[in-house]
């Protein structure tokens, strides 16, 4: 089973639950979530990936959970951030920090290219900065922590109607 990587700090419920994390190298991060309040969450760093990222990615996801009969997976690697998956038509989800853009374009362009092929138009960026949403706008459809409810309720209520 896959490990956790993000928690917020008002679902733990316990001091030793929360000491138990911390010794396992989670970290407390003050960070504003995906509605606009600022929160603790405990995130366990995975390679190079920002607090931002995977918190944004958590909540989304969590956020897709909620929904009957939608089958949710996220993935750390090669793959998009969050696949979800209803009336076996599959959407793809990359959240981004704006820092690919910046430091490598061509290993965007190849993301994109994946996310083509795999999943021709059902997929997505979410942007954890709205100052970037113009520059990845270019590259495909953008959305902002703020709008990417509204997304995701679209796409839910398109197929729950066919």
């Amino acid at each position: 089973m896959k490990e956790q990587r993000v928690f917020r700090l008002r679902d733990i419920h316990s001091q030793v639950q929360m000491y138990n994390l911390q010794d396992k190298g989670y970290e407390e991060v003050f960070i504003r979530g995906i509605n606009g309040q600022k929160e603790i969450f405990l995130f366990k760093p995975f390679f190079h990936e920002s607090p931002r990222h995977a918190i944004l990615v958590f909540e989304i996801a969590e956020y897709l959970k909620t929904f009957p009969k939608l089958k949710v997976k996220t993935y750390l690697s090669v793959k998009p951030d969050i696949v979800f998956e209803f009336n076996n038509q599959k959407w793809a989800v990359e959240v981004e920090t704006g820092i690919i853009l910046k430091k490598n374009k061509q290993q965007l362009q190849n993301k994109i290219n994946n996310l083509n092929y795999y999943y021709e138009r059902n997929w997505f960026f979410v942007v954890t900065d709205r100052n970037i949403v113009k520059s990845y706008r270019r590259y495909g459809k953008t959305y902002t922590k703020r709008n990417v409810f509204r997304k995701i309720n679209k796409i839910w209520m398109e197929n729950i109607s066919n």
